[in-house]
């Protein structure tokens, strides 16, 4: 039965690796710009979120990875797949760590996640040109992330309490 069990959950797992790469190409052919170079919603992020509430940390790493490699091969290049790579797993990371505490709800999870992800990002900025001058960027990032992070919740929190329930009560 376990057997069964581990093939239907990685078929989740593909499924949402493939709604997180369609939902960062549909995201890079979006015109809008924050103003700051690589800023940008983080669309992909949704399924981040929904798979840390309903399958754990190990599970939403996994995906993110496979994703951020994927499309970095499809659509962008191996800086860009740093970056995403460190603001993602850095983000995954304080979320989960959030998420575990049960004192914030979803969407401030959420928040946290899209602050660090933009933190993770600026500290790689920061490794490959060796200076602190990014940390300007600092005060727009924290707000991007911010919104962002409030967008990506309510849209995330919407999909979890509709489809979340019945994920979970498959698995556990």
């Amino acid at each position: 039965m376990t057997k069964h069990i581990d093939i239907k959950k990685m078929c989740y797992l593909a499924l949402f690796c493939a709604i997180a790469i369609i939902l960062s190409y549909i995201e890079s052919m979006i015109p809008f710009q924050f103003g700051i170079p690589g800023a940008k919603i983080g669309l992909a992020n949704i399924t981040s979120i929904i798979l840390l509430f309903s399958f754990g940390f190990q599970s939403a790493l996994l995906v993110l990875i496979l994703r951020v490699f994927l499309v970095a091969a499809a659509f962008t290049n191996l800086y860009m797949m740093i970056y995403s790579l460190a603001g993602g797993i850095l983000s995954l990371v304080m979320m989960t760590i959030a998420y575990k505490t049960h004192l914030f709800s979803n969407y401030t999870v959420s928040i946290i996640g899209g602050i660090f992800h933009n933190i993770g990002q600026l500290l790689i900025a920061m490794i490959f040109f060796d200076t602190s001058v990014f940390l300007y960027y600092l005060p727009y990032l924290l707000c991007i992330g911010t919104v962002s992070g409030a967008a990506i919740g309510i849209i995330a929190q919407l999909i979890y309490s509709k489809a979340g329930s019945h994920i979970i009560k498959n698995f556990r």
